[in-house]
């Protein structure tokens, strides 16, 4: 069973999982192989849709960053 700690192992179908994964609301979207690009798009769906809770997932990090309407950090495990 998949815990919010670790996204990488929660996909939607037709999903194809990169390194770093955009999910919105706990469903993976959309998969980049650069960060910046995964950053670009957690940020443009994140100002369209604010009310929802955007991370980036970093596949090899095991980390998660959330973006929400008034704050951003990263969460990462401890491993």
């Amino acid at each position: 069973m998949a815990s919010d700690s670790q996204p990488k192992q929660k996909q939607a179908s037709g999903v194809q999982l990169a390194r770093y994964v955009v999910y919105v609301d706990n469903q993976a979207k959309s998969s980049f192989d650069a960060r910046e690009l995964a950053d670009q798009e957690a940020k443009r769906i994140s100002d369209k849709f604010p009310i929802v809770v955007v991370r980036v997932g970093d596949s090899e990090k095991d980390s998660v960053r959330t973006l929400g309407p008034t704050f951003e950090k990263d969460e990462e495990e401890d491993a």
